[in-house]
């Protein structure tokens, strides 16, 4: 509903604009208020997200709104994860943000939306709600990599500078940073590999066709090998740090070419 999904936006807002505040000026009391505002956006989120489905009847990952929207809610508590085992919050600075503005966006198109459903019954199996919500996690998890790998950009190319402003004291180490953005691809890969399987057998279910050649397919498939690549490399001792690092970079950019090519370039997963 779009009163809560407002009243998401504001919480989140508020979130994005104290996470910044404590990474600047490192207070605990800023980063309390970014937290519980944060927790209550998502959970005002999740009741519009809940309540959009059962009033529609569709699961809400069909139109552009409603997958910018649910990508917003994906991001949350895969940065709650992070926070959690790492106990590092400048990822908030990066993240929150995005999420204020990938809701923004949702709801400035959500009218536009509305009136184009047509494609109802689409997600009466419960094969697509499995699929996109892994594919959905999968992509808020690759993009924790990227930030990651951004971090580890700024910091690696101070160390070599010898600058180290107070920016670069406010990151976590290198060492950190790597941990996160591997143990976030291992993640975001095992999730993307079964929400790649899941929408196979939906789509056999659907018409027969386990692969239909279409540019979302194709994008996910070049996502999962770089990502596999990414991995594999970062195990050995030749491929950590910088080099790693810009292989996240480009894994996002494949990521998005993954969600925006379908709509981009039409084809079977255009349901608008």
């Amino acid at each position: 509903m779009r009163s809560l999904l407002l009243a998401a936006l504001a919480a989140y807002v508020v979130a994005a604009i104290h996470s910044v505040l404590a990474f600047v000026n490192k207070r605990r009391a800023l980063q309390r208020v970014s937290d519980w505002t944060l927790a209550a956006g998502f959970v005002l989120h999740t009741v519009a997200l809940l309540a959009d489905w059962f009033r529609g009847g569709d699961y809400p990952l069909l139109y552009l709104s409603e997958t910018l929207s649910f990508l917003a809610w994906a991001l949350v508590p895969s940065y709650a994860l992070v926070i959690y085992r790492y106990t590092t919050r400048a990822l908030g600075s990066f993240i929150l943000p995005l999420v204020s503005l990938l809701t923004l966006i949702a709801l400035l198109i959500q009218s536009e939306s509305d009136a184009a459903r047509t494609a109802s019954g689409l997600s009466a199996s419960w094969l697509f709600p499995v699929h996109t919500t892994l594919l959905f996690f999968a992509y808020a998890a690759f993009f924790v990599v990227f930030v990651a790998s951004i971090m580890y950009l700024l910091q690696e190319r101070e160390l070599k500078l010898k600058t180290f402003s107070a920016f670069f004291h406010r990151l976590p180490s290198l060492s950190t940073v790597n941990e996160i953005a591997t143990t976030s691809a291992v993640t975001g890969l095992t999730l993307l590999t079964l929400g790649i399987v899941t929408g196979m057998i939906w789509s056999s279910s659907r018409n027969g066709h386990l692969w239909h050649n279409d540019p979302k397919e194709i994008f996910a498939a070049l996502t999962w090998f770089l990502y596999l690549a990414l991995i594999i490399y970062r195990s050995t001792a030749s491929w950590r740090g910088r080099r790693a690092a810009w292989m996240g970079v480009a894994g996002f950019a494949l990521v998005l070419c993954t969600f925006l090519g379908a709509r981009l370039m039409g084809g079977y997963h255009v349901f608008e």
